[in-house]
């Protein structure tokens, strides 16, 4: 699926952006690559880079598009969903703005096939880092991936931050993978930055009411986005 939504790019190079802190020096290689790839409300879009390509959220329910840093929804031509539909699409709005795609369970299991060098047990539950990568290594072998902002720590403690931690490790050893975590200052938005950031926030939050409070329903909404779990 991933090749198949890239199809007639070519793609040498990758920046997977996490959430993370990226320093002044770091920023400005993320968008010198073929693909720009940002995680759920993307905070770090505007500051550390301004392209993104594509913007994975983890669940619909979850990440609706309020919630999404404005330049980034302004930006992003797709939005990758890893989960499948039935569990909840994006909402109104958000479809409105982006490509709605929807990775199903392939990444998850990538992944966990992954880690099972580290946890034989099997018992880990990837970030949607671990998934996206991935996904990559097998769409694109011969690219070359770029991480920037992860730091393989979190507050969720589903996952087991330690077993990406050394798989990411084991990919850098083999080349495949470079993570950017060069010391000094964090960036930071520059004025013209934060003026854009405020009027793309004021835009973004009215269409968001307009689309999912009055054009739809918000009953409606809350079905989209919750999917099955939802009567």
């Amino acid at each position: 699926m991933i090749k198949n939504a890239l199809e007639g790019r070519t793609i040498r190079t990758i920046s997977i952006v996490g959430n993370g802190p990226v320093s002044e020096a770091d920023a400005p290689l993320i968008d010198k690559n073929d693909l720009v790839l940002r995680f759920n409300s993307a905070p770090r879009c505007g500051a550390a880079g301004q392209r993104i390509d594509v913007l994975m959220i983890s669940r619909a329910r979850v990440y609706t598009s309020k919630r999404i840093n404005p330049v980034a929804l302004h930006r992003a031509p797709e939005v990758w969903v890893n989960d499948i539909p039935e569990n909840g699409k994006v909402d109104w709005y958000f479809e409105r703005e982006c490509t709605d795609r929807y990775l199903g369970f392939g990444p998850v299991e990538k992944a966990r096939g992954h880690f099972r060098e580290f946890d034989p047990f099997d018992g880990s539950n990837p970030t949607s880092g671990a998934c996206i990568i991935s996904e990559f290594l097998e769409a694109f072998p011969d690219a070359t991936i770029h991480l920037f902002g992860f730091t393989h720590q979190g507050k969720q403690h589903t996952h087991d931050w330690d077993v990406e931690r050394l798989w990411v490790e084991k990919l850098i050893e083999q080349g495949k993978v470079i993570r950017h975590t060069t010391p000094g200052p964090l960036v930071q938005r520059d004025l013209k930055g934060k003026l854009v950031y405020a009027l793309r926030f004021l835009e973004k939050r009215a269409q968001h009411y307009l689309h999912n409070k009055i054009l739809h329903s918000s009953s409606s909404t809350k079905r989209r986005i919750f999917g099955k779990q939802v009567d």
